[in-house]
């Protein structure tokens, strides 16, 4: 159960957008971040780059939700979870590193930051681009900190999909003593599946902002880290 009004949530995420795009970063001087390795660079452009899709996201599921589009407001707002899972993770793992004072595990970078899913063209050399992390390893992290998380997301993908939540429940209303079935959007008024959407975006923005300034947090310790690993791994 909400424990907020509609508007009121709305509101909420209305203000946590605006102060997001006014403080949208313009650029990462890796130098400043460290002279000596690549590695705090890489997390810290793909931390903007993260803030930025979250901006756009956000704010197209909010508009979305405000003109009663529910079914692109609930995909978008989906992919706007995806991504606040996604910083989760790798706050998750730049904490870990530090914690266990190892960059063994630094296979996910790269594979955050230039991971295809596709099978695109070779790079010049042979090369190949990485395989991404997948979206279900972002999912598992998370729950791991907040239980019911899962749950949450496969509801939006209810709506994501074709299926009976994202077609019939949204569009379509039967009378079953005259065997007829009318169409229209939200028919079934749709008060339901906005209180499930709206919930998960003010909660993915929360999210987001938590691991978006813990990540800066750990930052010092991670380059010290990455820095003193360099005597081991050169190219860190």
């Amino acid at each position: 159960m909400l424990k907020k009004s509609l508007p009121a949530l709305l509101n909420e995420i209305r203000q946590k957008l605006e102060l997001m795009e006014s403080r949208l970063p313009k650029r990462v001087d890796a130098m400043a971040v460290s002279r000596i390795s690549k590695v705090p660079y890489k997390v810290l452009f793909y931390r903007e780059a993260l803030i930025w899709r979250m901006a756009e996201l956000g704010r197209g599921a909010l508009e979305d939700f405000e003109r009663e589009k529910l079914a692109s407001a609930m995909v978008v707002t989906r992919a706007a979870v995806e991504t606040s899972a996604a910083l989760w993770y790798l706050c998750a793992k730049v904490s870990g590193a530090i914690e266990s004072d190892s960059l063994e595990d630094i296979d996910y970078l790269m594979r955050m930051v230039v991971g295809v899913a596709t099978d695109p063209p070779p790079l010049p050399g042979g090369a190949a681009f990485p395989r991404p992390i997948r979206i279900k390893s972002f999912l598992k992290q998370v729950e791991k900190d907040i239980p019911g998380f899962g749950c949450q997301y496969g509801m939006l993908s209810e709506y994501a999909h074709p299926n009976w939540a994202g077609t019939v429940l949204l569009y379509a209303k039967h009378d079953s003593g005259k065997r007829v079935t009318d169409f229209g959007p939200n028919i079934r008024k749709g008060e339901a599946t906005s209180g499930i959407g709206i919930g998960n975006l003010s909660v993915a923005l929360a999210m987001f902002e938590r691991s978006y300034n813990r990540v800066g947090e750990l930052i010092p310790a991670f380059t010290a880290l990455c820095e003193k690993s360099l005597n081991d791994k050169p190219g860190l």
